[in-house]
């Protein structure tokens, strides 16, 4: 089992140096491009209607990010982490555009999925890749240490009716400054930086954030979640489209290393 696992289970998250090499992101950057020139499916702006927040669903309509998701560097990390075979659940690029990307307040993610999407235990994992070097100044994502071991310390801040609450800056379930203030009394907030190619994981429990970007540089973010086949959704009643979450559930097998052999 690779070390990063122990270091997600103990400490909610680890990072893994230099996992796709700077052909491989700038494959991805290209391919990101295509896709908003053909499609604005699960394309999310920011408050000001015109710049790009997020992508979402980008496997659901290009080979090259269905067979990224199958990728074995990710797909295995996942499988060692749920201790079983999986799907993906949720495919997005955060992006953070220099001086108008807007922050994510303070946030688990879990509480989105098992509300929205019927999904019962927090039995996932997310990987993210680093597709523009990432700095203090542009916006890195902020977690707070063995926060996922507090369980679930959500409040719902609002109707939460609309699926729009769930990728704006304006979330429906958030963590107050009293939790944080009782959370950061032992453990310091911790910067997820590195550069392009880097990889990241994090338990959906995790207390995380990000700020604005003050650079004047890219900064997006490529984030996988994975969920067990042992944990499939059950019914729900306001279930979110199918770009944000998956209905395809069945299990997915490793591919090759290089995505050379994407296009």
């Amino acid at each position: 089992m690779h070390k990063t696992i122990g270091c997600i289970k103990s400490a909610g998250y680890g990072v893994i140096r230099n996992c796709f090499d700077a052909n491989e992101i700038d494959m991805i950057k290209q391919r990101m491009q295509l896709y908003l020139k053909k499609h604005h499916y699960g394309v999310v702006y920011e408050s000001d209607g015109i710049t790009i927040r997020g992508m979402h669903g980008l496997h659901k309509h290009d080979v090259f990010f269905e067979r990224l998701i199958k990728d074995a560097r990710l797909l295995n990390l996942a499988e060692q982490f749920l201790g079983t075979k999986c799907y993906l659940h949720q495919f997005k690029i955060n992006f953070k555009s220099p001086f108008k990307g807007e922050p994510w307040p303070w946030h688990q993610d879990f509480p989105f999925w098992e509300k929205r999407d019927g999904i019962l235990k927090p039995n996932l994992i997310n990987i993210g890749l680093i597709i523009d070097d990432l700095s203090l100044t542009s916006g890195p994502l902020c977690i707070i240490p063995k926060s996922h071991l507090s369980g679930n310390l959500s409040q719902k801040v609002n109707d939460g009716k609309s699926w729009k609450n769930d990728v704006s800056t304006n979330l429906t379930y958030q963590v107050d400054n009293d939790i944080l203030k009782e959370l950061l009394v032992n453990n310091e907030v911790q910067f997820i930086t590195g550069k392009a190619g880097d990889i990241f994981l994090f338990d959906p429990m995790v207390v995380h954030a990000s700020g604005t970007n003050l650079s004047f540089c890219e900064r997006r973010l490529l984030i996988l979640t994975y969920n067990s086949l042992d944990n499939l959704p059950v019914k729900s009643n306001n279930k979110s489209p199918s770009f944000l979450t998956s209905s395809d559930y069945a299990p997915l097998f490793g591919v090759d290393t290089s995505l050379d052999c994407y296009n």
